[in-house]
């Protein structure tokens, strides 16, 4: 069973890239028997947004195993894990969005090419929004604080050991 609300990241990875496959999956087998029905065009459209729009979700729940890593390396929250490729993919996946809804609603073309525009920022706001959240949610700052703090005790502990080799015996 897929436990999608786990804190643990390696088992969050592998259970978010299984459940991306299955929406995938039925994503492809329902255009398949959509274009097979003779529902034509804009049923492909449609499959080629929502994959497009999906895209960038793969490159952020696929580097999440790293976050700690990244984090303690002093990455900033913007590179982290897989994140550099989730920004290259959400405006074009939120455009896309964005521009499928407007021709959808049936914008005029100056409304949609703003559409457009707006849906690139606000879909890279919100994958930012949820990946900020989800750091939140593990409380990965505080994980880094608490480990640097152990790397800096685990230090004097040990200058402790080697300097009391060197001091006399009663």
């Amino acid at each position: 069973m897929l436990d999608l609300r786990t804190l643990d990241p390696a088992r969050q990875t592998a259970d978010r890239r299984v459940a991306l496959a299955l929406g995938y999956g039925a994503l492809a087998c329902l255009t398949f028997a959509a274009v097979g029905a003779g529902a034509g065009g804009w049923a492909l459209a449609t499959a080629v947004v929502l994959a497009l729009g999906g895209l960038p979700w793969i490159f952020a729940f696929g580097g999440r195993w790293r976050l700690l890593d990244d984090a303690l390396d002093g990455v900033p929250f913007w590179l982290r894990g897989d994140r550099v490729g989730a920004w290259a993919t959400a405006p074009i996946g939120g455009a896309a969005l964005a521009l499928w809804l407007a021709a959808l609603l049936g914008m005029p073309d100056a409304l949609a090419v703003l559409a457009t525009l707006a849906g690139a920022g606000a879909y890279v706001a919100f994958v930012a929004w949820v990946e900020a959240r989800y750091e939140r949610l593990i409380l990965l700052d505080l994980t880094v604080l608490e480990t640097r703090f152990e790397r800096i005790t685990d230090l004097r502990e040990s200058r402790l050991v080697a300097a009391s080799q060197y001091l006399p015996t009663a």
